[in-house]
């Protein structure tokens, strides 16, 4: 998860709440950020389809 936070420091903030704020990053990089995760836990839905 460091990582992440890392790549998308604008998207997450440990201090605030909502800790997450996707709205602060585009679909792409949120697309792009979720894709590279080595895990798989996370995931998205666009129009109807999941990954």
């Amino acid at each position: 998860m460091r990582e992440f936070v890392k790549t998308l420091q604008k998207v997450y903030d440990h201090k605030a709440i909502p800790w997450i704020t996707p709205e602060n990053a585009t679909k792409e990089e949120l697309i792009a950020q979720i894709d590279a995760c080595p895990s798989g836990a996370l995931g998205y839905v666009l129009e109807g389809n999941s990954k």
